[in-house]
C-alpha cells in the first residue's frame, strides 16, 4: 500500500495553522505540508511549487491527498489542474481539522480511494447542530 502524504492549499495562512493546531492534539506529521496564496502573490508561484511537492511524492512512491479550503477559488483550481495532469491525486474541498484528524489517524490503513471515503464521511459526521 502506498503512504498517503497530505497536501493542503487555501488562501492566506488557513492551511498552515489547520497543520499546527491538528498537530496540537495529534503530535507532529510526517508527508504534511501546506501552501497559501497571499494577496499580490503569483498564482504560477503557487501552481509551480505545488508541482514540486506532488512530483517529490511520486518519486518516492506516495499518493498525494490535496484538501483546499474552497471549490472554485486559485487553490482549487491549481489542484484541478494536477488532479488532471498526475496520477494517484486525490482532492478534497472543505478542509477542517475533523477531516485532518481522521486522515493523519488511518492513512497508514487504507488505500487512498477509501480513506477519501472515511474522511468525507467523518466530516459529514463531525458536523452538528447543537440546540438547548
Amino acid at each position: 500500500m502506498s503512504k498517503t502524504a497530505v497536501l493542503i492549499i487555501t488562501h492566506g495562512n488557513f492551511g498552515v495553522e489547520l497543520i499546527k493546531s491538528v498537530e496540537m492534539i495529534m503530535g507532529e506529521q510526517e508527508d504534511a505540508k501546506a501552501l497559501g496564496i497571499k494577496l499580490g502573490e503569483s498564482i504560477e508561484d503557487l501552481k509551480r511549487e505545488t508541482e514540486k511537492i506532488i512530483l517529490k511524492n511520486q518519486e518516492e512512491g506516495k499518493d498525494t491527498l490535496i484538501f483546499v479550503d474552497i471549490l472554485g477559488g486559485s487553490p482549487s483550481n491549481i489542484s484541478l489542474y494536477m488532479l488532471k495532469k498526475y496520477e494517484n491525486i486525490k482532492l478534497i474541498t472543505g478542509v477542517n481539522m475533523i477531516m485532518l484528524i481522521e486522515t493523519f489517524q488511518s492513512r497508514d490503513f487504507e488505500k487512498i480511494d477509501m480513506l477519501v471515503e472515511k474522511i468525507l464521511n467523518s466530516a459529514i459526521e463531525g458536523m452538528k447542530e447543537i440546540k438547548f
